[in-house]
């Protein structure tokens, strides 16, 4: 049986406060030191590696996956294994105390934390060896634009590999869905304006568009704390670019902030404008995702209008026998000012795969074999499906993918339902899923059928994606760790403002005429002059 690391809460808070005596730095010992020294059978290469443990994975040691891998590279994985909802807390421990695996291969490792113990030798460059045992990773540099870019630290060195899912609609997620069912009662059109949509709210609130003669409906709600629920960043970019993340503009290079803008006021009267005649539901800036389904399951009849949400599906349940192709996505809205954008979010995450000072040459090298599998069609497809047959197949005859073109796999059965299995990774590692993997993929001609999912989401954000805007600043990026800290520190207390006074503003708990310069006014005086030149720095510090 294979050993298992397991290292409790209380032993790595030891080792952290031994660490803190000792200094710090490297803690685990240098090249070459530590656990799994590549032992294991006659040339077979022995590593320990970090992941979080996925609820629905049974036993990451038994897993099919594991065992293709191991097999086809020579390998042995001792598994360091944190329950996933603890995983970056587990992590951040064993970085600290020096308590590190060889590996990780789902490390979760912001840019700050790669640049820091990269630079404290934690973290070992992969540079050299992806150039000489990484073809399958050299390729995917030249597939993706913006991949080496991303990946690249300001000191040229790569310190860890990231998980792509060239996810379409997760590119263009902040999207508002209305009851096309209902326009077509109404006698109205699609709305393309602010001023169509205000008109469109206003008619689904006096005029009964599910006619059961109760004023029961909600022209338009949303919720908070998940994939974008947030009302204003779908509408908010009818006036100036908002991502509802940091709330930063790009233009010609120089960053600067959307929030204190003229334009940025403009929003804020048009959903005051909205808010004072009852045409956003007051909940949908306190509820969560599960009340937002209540609201769009109603038992009765159909109630809700329009929301905002990532997916359909985060409101209105899809099932064969309810409403759910009835809610169609809204494009875009054009502003008063002709402003017509769409939030952007980069498929290229956070590191997930990197190797540290403990692990030997040997263990780097098949290290870096593993991770240069994982960036091949053939393992991406097990890792996250399982093998063939049990989830997908190769297609078919007349089976079609997303663009219409002859399909390249089906899905067998449905996998996000599954509760347990042990047939894949379940989307941990540094896979590759590009857009042109993901969209090879059979798919129902009818998108509003239950199978045709994706392919509804994939045609919804082909009327976003014209409307990104010509520069966006990286949602993650490399900064000097002097910097880092006092950055998260503004970041948190500045969005903290802006959100507070978006809420205040749109209710009416704050005027727009009277409140706005000392609102303005406050945020300057939580630092966010030092702020923008924090991020300025760091932008221009990016590989160009």
């Amino acid at each position: 049986m294979k050993r298992r690391w397991t290292v409790t809460i209380c032993a790595a808070m030891v080792l952290l406060l031994i660490a803190g005596c000792m200094g710090g730095g490297n803690g685990g010992g240098g090249e070459g030191e530590g656990a799994g020294q590549g032992e294991g059978t006659q040339g077979v290469v022995s590593f320990s590696a970090f992941a979080p443990q996925l609820v629905r994975i049974e036993n990451m040691d038994t897993n099919l996956f594991t065992k293709y891998v191991e097999e086809t590279v020579g390998i042995d994985i001792q598994w360091v294994l944190a329950p996933s909802e603890g995983a970056n807390e587990r992590k951040q421990l064993l970085l600290a105390s020096g308590d590190y695996p060889d590996v990780f291969i789902h490390g979760d490792l912001t840019k700050e934390e790669q640049l820091k113990y990269g630079q404290q030798g934690v973290l070992i460059p992969l540079n050299d060896l992806i150039e000489q045992y990484g073809p399958n990773i050299k390729n995917t540099m030249d597939m993706i634009e913006e991949y080496t870019s991303e990946i690249t630290a300001p000191d040229g060195n790569i310190y860890a590999l990231p998980q792509v899912n060239e996810c379409y609609h997760c590119m263009f997620s902040q999207k508002m869905w209305i009851n096309a069912a209902w326009l077509e009662a109404l006698g109205m059109s699609m709305p393309t304006t602010t001023e169509e949509f205000y008109q469109v709210l206003k008619a689904f609130k006096e005029k009964d568009p599910n006619g059961n003669g109760v004023a029961d409906e909600i022209p338009l709600s949303g919720f908070q704390n998940s994939w974008h629920g947030n009302i204003d960043g779908f509408l908010m970019n009818a006036f100036i670019y908002n991502n509802s993340e940091d709330y930063f503009t790009l233009e010609n290079g120089k960053v600067d902030i959307a929030a204190n803008k003229e334009q940025w006021r403009e929003g804020l009267r048009y959903l005051n404008k909205l808010y004072a005649e009852g045409l956003i539901d007051p909940a949908a800036f306190t509820q969560d995702e599960d009340a937002l389904k209540q609201i769009a399951n109603n038992a009765n009849a159909p109630i809700l209008g329009a929301y905002a949400a990532g997916h359909v599906a985060m409101g209105v349940q899809l099932l064969e026998d309810n409403n759910h192709a009835d809610y169609h996505v809204v494009p875009p809205l054009k502003g008063p000012d002709g402003t017509q954008l769409a939030a952007y979010y980069p498929s290229i995450g956070r590191g997930q795969f990197a190797i540290t000072n403990k692990a030997t040459e040997e263990q780097r090298i098949a290290a870096i074999k593993l991770a240069d599998l994982m960036a091949t069609e053939e393992a991406t497809i097990f890792s996250v499906f399982g093998p063939e047959g049990d989830y997908w197949r190769p297609s078919e005859a007349g089976e079609i993918d997303f663009h219409g073109r002859p399909a390249k796999y089906t899905n067998v059965k449905e996998f996000s339902t599954v509760t347990t299995w042990n047939v894949s990774w379940d989307q941990l590692g540094p896979s590759v899923r590009t857009s042109e993997f993901r969209e090879s993929f059979a798919t129902p001609e009818d998108e509003f059928s239950i199978d045709g999912y994706e392919k509804r989401l994939f045609l919804a954000t082909q009327l976003y994606e014209p409307h990104k805007p010509a520069e966006v600043y990286p949602l993650n990026i490399f900064m000097d760790p002097a910097d880092a800290q006092e950055s998260n520190r503004l970041r948190t207390t500045i969005n903290d403002y802006i959100q507070e006074h978006l809420a205040l503003f749109v209710t009416g708990n704050r005027n727009l005429d009277t409140d706005w310069d000392a609102y303005v006014k406050g945020l300057d005086g939580l630092g966010l002059e030092q702020y923008l030149a924090i991020y300025q720095k760091a932008y221009d510090a990016l590989p160009k």
